[in-house]
């Protein structure tokens, strides 16, 4: 049988062990731990649900910890040699790959009913080198591939970047733009959605900024369309999502400029903020003045007690004069 599926014991294993690290210190040959010192743990969780695999990884090096942990979603297919049957329902040793352009990370462990863990190794591409230097990039280090490897940054990304314009990345920033997952997905889905960005830097604080297509997409069904780069980062920045805008909406406020947008968000002009006061009786208010009353700190509390005591609704310019005053 092939190395790389799954390995059926002669007796079902019948239960999860935790602390795998005693079981398979001894399965790990020492001819796969020389081919490289990229070694690890890793775990895996099934997502039947989503069609999704979670893999997170426990990077090692010279046996102490490296860089903490590492954990993304893929699809049950990339894993060679872990059928998506056995995935699912599978209780016993496994052995299974998942192959980059920059090297294969071989996985040994342990799997039951969807969850798994154990070790890996990592083999480097001994291509991947000369086709980055091809390409016009310096040959990556060793650290560098191993980190290009494992944030999919192949020859796809490569091109994609060649094609859409951007200037070249060294390596080091290829590692970073991958490890902050401002990748070859992300950047087709600013593409879909109109954008090119054509600076990679800036494709990373877009992407950390949170300025994704279904934010672009929420803000193009909600009216505002061929915002520049800095309104999308901005408006995110801001709080100010296809959600908010929604709620403005509901209560009336249509047709609002960013600069609105941002001055509502921004002074804590919320929903609830704006329904208390509907409930109270101010049917009429705009939302020039929801931001008034609130820089003055005019509460909806504030404006029920002046209720109370005067039989009436106080006017919006009664309510912050009184609270500027201290009444209350």
């Amino acid at each position: 049988m092939s190395q790389l599926t799954l390995i059926r014991a002669g007796n079902p294993v019948r239960r999860f062990v935790p602390a795998l690290c005693l079981l398979l210190s001894a399965a790990v040959s020492s001819a796969a731990v020389a081919q490289t010192a990229d070694r690890g743990t890793w775990r895996i969780y099934y997502e039947p649900s989503r069609d999704r695999v979670q893999l997170s990884f426990e990077h090692y090096e010279d046996g102490a910890r490296r860089h903490g942990n590492t954990s993304f979603g893929l699809r049950p297919t990339e894993l060679r040699g872990l059928p998506l049957s056995q995935l699912s329902s599978y209780s016993g040793p496994a052995r299974f790959q998942l192959v980059r352009d920059a090297g294969t990370f071989n996985f040994e462990g342990q799997l039951r009913d969807g969850h798994g863990t154990g070790f890996y190794t990592f083999a480097p591409d001994s291509r991947f080198p000369q086709q980055l230097a091809s390409r016009g990039y310096e040959r990556p280090t060793a650290d560098q591939q191993f980190w290009l490897a494992l944030h999919n940054v192949g020859y796809a990304m490569l091109d994609e970047l060649r094609t859409q314009g951007y200037e070249r990345p060294s390596v080091n920033q290829l590692v970073v733009m991958g490890m902050h997952g401002a990748n070859l997905d992300y950047m087709k889905s600013l593409s879909a959605a109109g954008y090119r960005v054509g600076s990679t830097r800036r494709l990373v604080a877009l992407r950390d900024h949170g300025v994704s297509r279904e934010f672009i997409g929420g803000l193009t069904d909600a009216g505002y369309r061929g915002l520049s780069l800095d309104d999308l980062q901005q408006l995110r920045d801001h709080g100010v999502t296809p959600d908010f805008i929604a709620a403005l909406r509901r209560f009336g406020f249509t047709g609002l400029t960013t600069d609105q947008l941002l001055t509502a968000r921004d002074h804590g002009v919320t929903e609830s903020f704006i329904e208390d006061f509907r409930d109270l009786g101010y049917t009429n208010v705009s939302l020039r003045e929801f931001v008034r009353m609130r820089d003055h700190g005019v509460t909806p509390g504030f404006a029920r007690e002046m209720k109370a005591s005067y039989g009436r609704l106080a006017s919006v310019e009664d309510l912050v004069r009184r609270r500027d005053h201290g009444d209350y």
